[in-house]
């Protein structure tokens, strides 16, 4: 069976080396995450989903099935996934860093991007309060892998962290420090975001609460929340809110 790779987000375009091998540890509909090396992961997906940065966008899967266990394999222009081959010639790369710029935090945008979100469990309270004050070890420790899911609600929030850090000039490096701590892909995703890269709709809401604008932070927190798991959208608002208030966040 045959598929072509179309976009890929920054970080699976790193992941993708010739001569990566791995597997494909988790099978979702329409794709599913696939582990190459030891630490590098992708998000094998449709053409209609929302780009993340570790996403690999593939046209030719709708309707195919894909199982835990595949061998993947990575060289020749291709990803060789059980069999499954998708073309890689002509993949075109995804840019989803957060643009720079977020230093000036306007209260009134992040109040009206939380006011369309619910409130943060009782569970993170604790850890968030801990990276507001420019704790992040105490943040990290008490956060990371805290929830369910395959990128638990507290590793999200560390993302949303050290995302809009990043975007700040004053990037915060937590994924050498949640090292065995957050869950495998929420670390992958947290290495991603210390670099500045989010998913779409998350890096919108960034630009937005950036710029101080309230009526489009709320919009853009609502799409994010619908649109990026069960909890991970709104998480990671949390984490950029908690980043924003942050002293070690330049002002």
């Amino acid at each position: 069976m045959d598929a072509r790779a179309v976009i890929a987000g920054p970080g699976a375009a790193r992941a993708l080396r010739d001569g990566a091998t791995g597997r494909l540890m988790i099978a979702l509909r329409g794709g599913g995450y696939v582990r190459l090396g030891t630490e590098d992961w992708l998000l094998i997906t449709g053409v209609r989903s929302r780009l993340g940065p570790l996403s690999l966008v593939v046209a030719g899967l709708d309707g195919r099935t894909v199982r835990p266990g595949w061998r993947a394999r990575c060289g020749g222009d291709a990803l060789v996934l059980g069999p499954l081959r998708i073309a890689l010639g002509g993949l075109e790369l995804g840019g989803l860093r957060a643009a720079a710029g977020a230093r000036a935090v306007d209260g009134a945008a992040f109040d009206a991007a939380l006011a369309a979100c619910p409130p943060p469990p009782a569970a993170l309270t604790a850890g968030l309060v801990a990276l507001r004050r420019g704790d992040e070890d105490r943040g990290v420790a008490t956060l990371a892998g805290r929830g369910e899911g395959l990128t638990p609600a507290g590793d999200d929030v560390l993302a949303g962290y050290a995302a809009w850090r990043h975007a700040a000039g004053a990037p915060a490096g937590l994924a050498g420090r949640a090292a065995g701590r957050c869950s495998p892909i929420g670390l992958a995703y947290l290495r991603c975001a210390d670099r500045g890269e989010l998913v779409e709709p998350a890096a919108a809401l960034l630009a937005a609460l950036a710029a101080g604008d309230a009526p489009l932070s709320a919009c853009r927190a609502r799409a994010l929340r619908v649109s990026w798991g069960a909890s991970s959208g709104v998480a990671l608002l949390w984490g950029m809110a908690a980043a924003a208030a942050s002293p070690r966040s330049p002002s």
